[in-house]
């Protein structure tokens, strides 16, 4: 039996994807220098002088995770409406470091992040040196990877304190990291190479969002709401430059803040910049790789953004809509984005693995779906009922989330045979095997 041929064996894994599970094999590349020269050789040395050849590369990563997850929970504790660590006035006047965020989760912010991305680089050389590669070990790798993006990206709102006002810079926040990621994966499910270019969220991405905490660690989260940037460089531009500047500025600036006018324009402040050029290349990535694959593969591809570019486009109705419900939940809404967004990349990671086509009407998002029409037509209000709705959502993204990769983990493991934390004790497949003419299409469905 083929894949969608029926003979389900569990919930997510048939007999179809048994056999593509058994015949993968990962192919992919990072390109970035800074991966080359400086980040793969400090994970390979912490591999062969550090890291005992029983403890499984799953471990190394889920430990990366959980030091992520610490860092959430403490910037929780400390901020737990993300914005508290700054007072300002209108348009980021008389910026002021409130004290109730004290500089050291900041640090640790950016310890975490650092020993998540030498950890994150090292489980692949621990799985070559132990011989314990695996199909389940790659979507391990990337789920936790798809689960640290929306994290690392709440934490990073904290440091810079961008509150509910300004819910484009929030979005786009989010989005820089999540929009290349799935363009990767997207691209990865085409052409069966995952290709990093030479600058990429993994590598100088992470080491950007480190930084950023040690900058709020030294000079506070207040230096983020200033345009001592703007104003060292704007001033020294060639004339013929800086017109244009200007152009492009004013219109960031009344696009991205609420509170920016014509009147109390002063250029863009220090996170505005930033996060204007985050965007910029996720945009540039999603781009050259689109143009890519539909080039090769034709503009059917693009449906298979639907899940991706939906998320969005709910998150940017129902959040610029609801205002309230962004000022009181803020944190719980891009944590159900993130949610979300991990479900829509991990679904198309296993897809790809499996040989399947992807389903892109996800199940998780259909009362995003539902909550965007009630919005639109007026039957859902900004007040606490929609936000009550915010947090039940959340709620059961959740949980089916967890009980999803829980079902995912434990049926791959025993198709495959093996173990997701334990590269030594042997464990013998119940799932017969398939041979390769009845199950692995090659993705011919797709292409």
């Amino acid at each position: 039996q083929g894949p969608g041929s029926g003979g389900k064996m569990g919930l997510f894994i048939d007999k179809g994807a048994t056999t593509a599970l058994r015949n993968y094999k990962y192919s992919g590349s990072d390109l970035s220098l800074t991966y080359k020269y400086i980040l793969s050789p400090l994970a390979q040395k912490c591999v062969d002088l550090f890291t005992p050849q029983s403890v499984a590369p799953n471990t190394i990563t889920l430990t990366g995770l959980l030091l992520m997850v610490i860092a959430y929970f403490i910037m929780f504790l400390y901020a737990p409406d993300v914005a508290g660590s700054v007072k300002c006035a209108d348009n980021h006047d008389d910026c002021v470091e409130t004290g109730l965020v004290p500089r050291w989760v900041f640090l640790a912010n950016a310890a975490a992040m650092l020993l998540y991305q030498t950890l994150d680089n090292m489980d692949g050389k621990q799985a070559r040196r132990t011989g314990s590669s695996s199909p389940l070990g790659m979507l391990f790798d990337h789920g936790c990877d798809a689960i640290n993006s929306p994290l690392g990206s709440i934490n990073w709102c904290v440091a810079m304190s961008i509150n509910h006002s300004t819910p484009l810079i929030i979005f786009w926040t989010l989005a820089s990291s999540a929009i290349p990621f799935y363009a990767s994966t997207w691209e990865e499910y085409y052409t069966g190479s995952l290709v990093l270019p030479v600058i990429n969220g993994p590598s100088e991405g992470l080491i950007l969002g480190a930084s950023l905490s040690v900058v709020s660690f030294v000079h506070g989260p207040q230096i983020w709401h200033s345009y001592s940037f703007w104003d060292k460089v704007f001033p020294v531009l060639p004339p013929f430059v800086s017109k244009y500047v200007l152009i492009g500025a004013r219109f960031l600036a009344s696009y991205l803040n609420p509170l920016s006018t014509e009147t109390n324009f002063k250029g863009l402040c220090n996170y505005e910049l930033l996060i204007s050029l985050a965007a910029f290349c996720a945009i540039q990535e999603i781009t050259l790789k689109t143009i890519s694959v539909v080039h090769k593969y034709g503009f059917k591809t693009l449906l298979d953004f639907f899940p991706f570019a939906s998320l969005c486009a709910t998150a940017l109705i129902i959040g610029g809509t609801l205002s309230s419900v962004l000022e009181e939940n803020l944190r719980s809404c891009m944590a159900l984005f993130g949610i979300l967004f991990v479900d829509c990349v991990t679904s198309l990671m296993l897809a790809h693995m499996t040989d399947k086509v992807l389903t892109r009407v996800r199940i998780i998002q259909i009362p995003a779906f539902i909550m965007t029409a009630l919005v639109m037509t007026g039957n859902m209000v900004d007040g606490k009922e929609a936000g009550l709705a915010i947090l039940l959502y959340l709620s059961a993204a959740a949980t089916f989330t967890i009980f999803k990769f829980t079902v995912i983990i434990s049926e791959i493991t025993e198709c495959l045979g093996i173990w997701c934390f334990d590269i030594t004790t042997p464990r013998t497949s119940t799932v017969a095997y398939i041979t390769s003419g009845e199950g692995a299409t090659n993705g011919k469905k797709r292409r």
